[in-house]
């Protein structure tokens, strides 16, 4: 897959995916495959997007820059395209259409949700996206809400569900487990004295946790998947200023510092407590062994 930054000029005529994609749910994953489902027709499939996160102070990542990047790879995207917010938030709904789907991207059809929104102060609509586009030869699909069990799938439901810990649920929603990912770095050791040594993963500080507790995975560590036990949170019984995200590995041992790591989260086994010692501590991370182990059967 081809990465451009805008603006752009491609060469080629394109069937363009346009969203956010926040997380590359099941219901983006509906708008980018009927995309890439032009390329039957000669179109390059295409993903038109935003590389920064417009709504930084009010929301954190379902999935990272380089996560989605790989997510809409995965989908049989052939070029994406990563706009900053501020390099189109003061276009008019006309000028979106025709300096960059028409000019720049080469569009020839064009796909969007249901609740696609555009143009200066997100002013205009998939309806007036038609609209516009048919004067200029660009055909507009306009993807219906996907629903499962029930539920409209989107980001917003999925944050709901992970912030209350039913990581379980928004793997339903998301079509795959939700992840944390990072790099392992050295912490305080104290795993270490209670015979349960934990690899302490420096996840981006824009990734959105769940709620904070102790969680059933498996680590991802050189394309092996170890099952595991994970706490996330401020580890009340020793303390911590900022989140922190720590993996038990219940089959191996060893050296991963500065080992790439990636968190499938399973299931939530329950909220983090304050214990008065550590032999406490020790005694309800017996049973978190246990319950992890029965997860992950």
């Amino acid at each position: 897959m081809k990465v451009h930054n805008y603006p752009c000029k491609l060469s080629s005529p394109t069937a363009v995916a346009l969203g956010r994609f926040d997380g590359v749910h099941l219901a983006h994953k509906a708008v980018i495959s009927a995309a890439v489902s032009e390329k039957s027709k000669g179109l390059v499939p295409a993903v038109f997007t935003f590389c920064d996160n417009p709504n930084k102070k009010a929301s954190f990542l379902l999935a990272t820059e380089e996560e989605k990047r790989q997510l809409i790879k995965n989908c049989g995207t052939e070029i994406m395209i990563n706009a900053t917010f501020d390099s189109v938030c003061n276009l008019s709904a006309q000028e979106f259409v025709t300096l960059v789907l028409k000019d720049a991207l080469g569009a020839k059809a064009v796909f969007c949700g249901y609740n696609y929104r555009f143009g200066k102060g997100a002013s205009a609509d998939a309806h007036t996206l038609q609209t516009l586009c048919e004067k200029e030869g660009i055909e507009v699909t306009c993807v219906e809400e996907f629903v499962t069990e029930d539920i409209t799938v989107s980001s917003t439901e999925i944050r709901s569900l992970l912030s209350a810990g039913d990581v379980t649920k928004a793997k339903r929603l998301l079509g795959r487990a939700y992840t944390l990912s990072g790099q392992v770095v050295h912490g305080n050791a104290i795993g270490r004295t209670i015979d349960t040594p934990t690899l302490n993963v420096a996840v981006s500080p824009e990734k959105l946790l769940p709620k904070f507790g102790v969680y059933a995975c498996y680590a991802l560590i050189d394309g092996k998947a170890h099952k595991s036990v994970a706490n996330i949170g401020l580890k009340p019984t020793v303390g911590s200023e900022s989140p922190t995200v720590e993996a038990f590995l219940l089959d191996t041992q060893g050296d991963f510092y500065e080992k790439c790591v990636t968190l499938e989260l399973v299931s939530f086994i329950r909220p983090e407590q304050k214990f008065d010692s550590l032999i406490q501590l020790r005694e309800a991370i017996d049973k978190d062994i246990e319950k992890a182990k029965e997860a992950l059967k």
